[in-house]
């Protein structure tokens, strides 16, 4: 294909929907930032290209958090991307990259309401895509991800 060519899928352009993609993210980023600071920590934007997308100033440290929003239903969960791109390959979080995945589940299934889960990359295990399960577990009753639901105590306790 051509430069400025975009093949058609879905009923709309990859250019689009990653626009589209980039747009939900971006507002993922204001919305975790702005959830932060109402719990009083203190938040910033990085400059540069880095894996993480907010640093959260916590008493004893700064965090370095990559937010993800999902409004994907996967059976009874969610499917969140837990891994980033480099020349088409998918790449998993490491710890030397990020502290924390904040994940943000939205939908209509919700009704506006926003479900957040704080993670530690340690806690992915080298994963590309992690499932959560809100409204109740899957079959095997696996609830790996579940006890980091609303999990804000793992920054540590806010400052003034």
């Amino acid at each position: 294909m051509g430069r400025g060519r975009w093949k058609r899928v879905g009923g709309g352009t990859r250019r689009k929907r990653r626009e589209k993609s980039n747009h939900v993210g971006d507002i993922a980023e204001m919305e975790f930032m702005l959830e932060a600071a109402r719990r009083r920590f203190g938040v910033g934007r990085p400059f540069g290209n880095r894996r993480y997308d907010v640093i959260v100033d916590a008493p004893r440290r700064l965090w370095r958090v990559q937010v993800k929003a999902s409004g994907s239903s996967h059976h009874a969960g969610f499917s969140v991307k837990a891994s980033w791109r480099t020349t088409g390959k998918a790449m998993p979080y490491t710890a030397k990259q990020i502290d924390f995945l904040a994940v943000v589940i939205q939908g209509e299934r919700l009704r506006g309401k926003k479900i957040w889960y704080l993670i530690p990359v340690r806690a992915l295990g080298g994963r590309l895509t992690i499932h959560v399960y809100p409204f109740g577990c899957r079959k095997d009753g696996e609830q790996r991800f579940e006890k980091y639901r609303e999990a804000w105590g793992l920054l540590g306790e806010p400052g003034e």
